[in-house]
């Protein structure tokens, strides 16, 4: 996304066919070796920048709102491990109804 909103200020069109494509396999192979670590996203816009020759400088920025960012996504792939466990366990029919549907708030 980075990489997209600083193109037109060097007079590269963002969704030129050829930018698009090369964005596309940089951003997929370095995902490979970033998907694990924390904040990710600066390494990733820090990959795609220096690879499609983009002033790297501009990473910056989004050092700024990566921890939101972040949040975010984290929030996201919690809540889609749950739903994913509710489906398939309900598809397989281990899911005790009766324990999911309680009220109560059972402390440990």
């Amino acid at each position: 996304m980075l990489a997209a909103m600083i193109a037109p200020t060097l007079g590269i069109n963002p969704l030129a066919p050829v930018f698009l494509v090369k964005l596309i396999v940089i951003t997929t192979l370095g995902s490979f070796g970033i998907a694990g670590v924390g904040g990710g996203a600066t390494f990733a816009a820090l990959t795609v920048l220096s690879a499609m020759g983009l002033p790297v400088e501009l990473a910056g920025l989004l050092v700024a709102i990566e921890p939101l960012i972040d949040m975010g996504r984290t929030a996201l792939n919690v809540s889609d491990s749950l739903i994913a466990g509710a489906v398939t366990s309900k598809t397989l029919g281990t899911m005790d109804d009766a324990v999911y549907n309680r009220k109560e708030i059972i402390a440990d």
